[in-house]
């Protein structure tokens, strides 16, 4: 999985450059990590109670 860092910074900023392209760019590169990221908020919530379950025990 390729790794690419889409901070809501770079995305407000794109969007305030008035740049069409640019803006065409980021939303294709946003779409494309978040089909390939699947669902992000599920495999979090699951991380977390991993590290729950591991401060737990010690």
């Amino acid at each position: 999985m390729t790794i690419r860092l889409l901070y809501a910074v770079a995305i407000h900023e794109c969007a305030a450059s008035g740049d069409r392209e640019r803006m065409r760019a980021m939303v294709q590169q946003a779409e494309e990590w978040l089909r390939e990221a699947g669902d992000v908020s599920a495999a979090l919530e699951l991380l977390k109670l991993e590290i729950m379950k591991l401060e737990r025990n010690g």
